[in-house]
């Protein structure tokens, strides 16, 4: 068997040690398979090992975390900000159209003395 062809099994074979007696062979008589199904156990292992620890959360996390409230779909959060500043987005469009309307006379002036 050729590495590349091992090297394709070497994944499954690291988890369950489950393969072809040609596969075995070549593994152990391949340096540098081998070398590869060893990266591989120690990979599995270290997974293995966050799999068994438990980090507690910190004091008051929980708490504050459930103290956030729910602030719904997005349709709902714009339509809350909307209704909440309502007289900011007025006043922003007013001075907008006076602005729009002051260029259009100037610029209607200035055309006309040209």
């Amino acid at each position: 068997m050729r590495c590349e062809e091992v090297q394709e099994v070497l994944p499954s074979y690291a988890r369950d040690r489950n393969a072809s007696l040609r596969v075995r062979r070549h593994i152990s008589s391949c340096a540098v398979c081998g070398a590869e199904l060893a990266r591989y156990d120690e990979l599995l292992a270290g997974l293995r090992s966050m799999r068994d620890e438990t980090v507690l959360a910190p004091p008051g996390l929980v708490a504050a975390l459930t103290a956030i409230p729910s602030n719904g779909t997005r349709l709902q959060v714009a339509r809350t900000h909307v209704t909440r500043h309502r007289k900011a987005y007025i006043g922003g469009l007013a001075l907008a159209a006076a602005g729009a309307a002051g260029a259009a006379l100037w610029r209607s002036r200035t055309a006309a003395a040209a």
